[in-house]
Parts: structure tokens; C-alpha cells; sequence
């Protein structure tokens, strides 16, 4: 194995968290999330030498994982963790605050779970992953101006669900 393939392949296993999240944005699904990350980390190792040198490595693995994702979606019909930090025990959280952040963490995944594939992206590249609006465009291969417009529309349905769910409980 060459010094550009090892750091083809460490620059993989460095992104793969990452790429992990994103696999379970775009499938809303543990299990497929988790057989979209195989595929990509294996279709990535089949095409390192595709990989350009000098250019954003994450970007190109995320739009190599969008376009199989694409591609699974065209040829079948869809179906239906964040990484803890290590900390000393002193600031660990206590078992009600942990509790309250799981509910809250949910209810997150719920709320970007009802939103369609476009936004639910577009939030997760802006907000979660603190992507660029033009990084974000970059990776799902669409105009800055769309990413702006989709990042407004999740954030207005996200508000629009606390909404209800506030007027539902009183």
C-alpha cells in the first residue's frame, strides 16, 4: 500500500462518525443508514484513486454517499448516535438531566424525521454539521440560493411543529 492510499484510508476512518449521521439524515433509518455507510466506505475504498488530491476530502465522500443514495432509491422502493464525549465523572450530567436531553434529542430526530429528504439535508449539513451555505450546495450539488431557501423552509416547519405541539398540550 502507497502513502497516498494510507492517507486516502485515514482521511476514511476519520470522516466515518461523520458520515454515519449523515448516512441516518438521509435514510431516517438506523439499519439502512448504517448499510448506506458500508456501501459508501466500500465504494470510496474501490475509487481512492478518484479522489483528487489538495480537495475537500469530506465533500467528496458525502456527494459519493448522496449519489448512492440516489442511485439505491432508483432502483428500489424506500423503506422505512451522536458519539458521546469522554469527561471526568465530576461533570457528568446527573440521571434527570440525561434524561431530559435524551427526550429533547428525540424529539429532534422526530421533528427533522417529518421533514422531506431535500430539507432534512440542507438542516443537517447548515446546523448540525456547521456547513457553509456554499459548502452545503457544493456537496448536494444545487445552487446556494436553494440551500438558503431550503434551510428557511425546515426552519419555519420545525417552528410550525412546536407550534402545534405547544397548543396541543394547553
Amino acid at each position: 500500500m502507497n502513502n497516498q492510499e494510507q492517507a486516502f484510508r485515514e482521511a476514511l476512518l476519520a470522516v466515518l462518525p461523520r458520515l454515519r449521521r449523515y448516512c441516518y439524515v438521509l435514510t431516517n433509518n438506523r439499519h439502512d443508514a448504517d448499510d448506506l455507510l458500508q456501501a459508501a466506505a466500500e465504494k470510496a475504498l474501490l475509487r481512492w484513486q478518484q479522489f483528487q488530491p489538495g480537495s475537500q476530502f469530506d465533500r467528496w465522500i458525502y456527494r459519493l454517499c448522496r449519489n448512492h443514495w440516489i442511485d439505491t432509491m432508483r432502483t428500489s422502493a424506500p423503506t422505512e448516535e451522536l458519539q458521546d464525549e469522554h469527561t471526568d465523572s465530576s461533570s457528568w450530567p446527573s440521571a434527570e438531566q440525561l434524561a431530559e436531553t435524551g427526550q429533547l434529542l428525540q424529539q429532534a430526530r422526530k421533528r427533522m424525521g417529518l421533514l422531506s429528504e431535500n430539507l432534512r439535508m440542507v438542516l443537517y449539513l447548515v446546523a448540525v454539521e456547521g456547513r457553509s451555505y456554499q459548502e452545503a450546495a457544493e456537496i448536494l450539488n444545487v445552487p446556494t440560493g436553494t440551500v438558503m431557501s431550503r434551510l428557511a423552509r425546515a426552519r419555519a416547519q420545525i417552528c410550525q411543529q412546536n407550534n402545534e405541539m405547544k397548543e396541543a398540550s394547553e
